[in-house]
């Protein structure tokens, strides 16, 4: 009876600690490439405020987050729109994205989008959509939440990647010319 009971409890840490591995949303690392070919819209913006209720469907928590376009780098948008994302607080219940990124009401950015059938903008690739601009024009990504993997042939292995803070104006020089502008 000792040993079954010992078995339970064995077996339920092991549940319980497969439960606490699962920290970062696996993602594929996209080059800069193929994060401008994948998206419709490439914008420098400024965040405005953020709204968190239903999907339209009601199966999910969704955050939709005013911008406003203060340099177009790619694609067609209007000067405001608004960017849709899952998770955040609403009605007493909490959803969140691990490797989702986190946009701040008042923060510069440069931010790479794709719309729905139905015009909703949605981050490319979650927090390799979004270069954050500090004070002093550096960009930089957030990828905390994010298992990165690179492909190897046919197979995908984890990669570590550390990126290092650039001035905004090479960053959104480069997608100009990724994009097949000047």
């Amino acid at each position: 009876m000792r040993f079954k009971k010992i078995l339970a409890m064995l077996a339920a840490l092991v549940v319980l600690g497969a439960g606490a591995v699962a920290d970062a949303t696996t993602m594929l690392l996209l080059t800069r490439e193929q994060l401008v070919e994948r998206s419709e819209v490439v914008a420098r913006v400024r965040v405005g405020k953020a709204v968190t209720g239903e999907s339209e469907d009601r199966r999910a928590i969704v955050t939709r987050t005013e911008i406003q376009v203060t340099q177009l780098l790619k694609g067609k948008a209007p000067e405001r729109l608004v960017i849709q994302q899952i998770g955040g607080s609403h009605n007493g219940k909490t959803q969140k994205i691990l490797g989702d990124a986190a946009l701040r009401p008042g923060e510069d950015a440069v931010v790479f989008l794709r719309r729905d059938d139905k015009g909703t903008a949605y981050l490319t690739a979650l927090s390799l959509s979004v270069y954050h601009v500090d004070a002093t024009g550096m960009a930089r990504r957030e990828l905390s939440g994010a298992t990165l993997m690179r492909r190897e042939g046919d197979k995908l292995e984890p990669t570590p990647v550390a990126e290092e803070p650039e001035p905004v104006e090479k960053l959104m020089t480069d997608i100009v010319r990724i994009a097949g502008g000047k």
